[in-house]
């Protein structure tokens, strides 16, 4: 009996593409974490009491990581590229917006 030579469909990922999604989710990732790292050093030195600037700046954080989210989550589409910096990318997004959420709620405890 004649085996068939014929290739059929195989999926072999390549180590070496890495999707532009992905990329931009990870920069915007980790620009989320150092700003609510700095925001962080601003409210310590003026002793928590910070201007209006530093809140809108949490929230264009907050924005940016959103934003950082659906790349990475859209880049999860993309199967022929590396699956860590997809992954990488959405958990740094999804850990400032869970930051956010969280300085949030304390904001609204606080004001009750």
């Amino acid at each position: 009996m004649k085996r068939n030579k014929r290739k059929t469909f195989a999926y072999r990922p390549s180590d070496g593409i890495i999707s532009r999604e992905s990329i931009i989710s990870v920069v915007l990732g980790a620009a989320g974490i150092i700003g609510y790292y700095l925001l962080l050093l601003g409210s310590i030195r003026t002793g928590g009491t910070s201007g209006v600037l530093s809140g809108a700046a949490g929230w264009i954080l907050t924005a940016v990581s959103a934003l950082g989210l659906y790349l990475g989550v859209r880049s999860l589409e993309n199967t022929a590229a590396v699956m860590k910096w997809k992954i990488i990318g959405c958990v740094c997004n999804a850990v400032v917006l869970v930051v956010s959420a969280v300085i949030f709620v304390i904001g609204l405890i606080a004001m009750i």
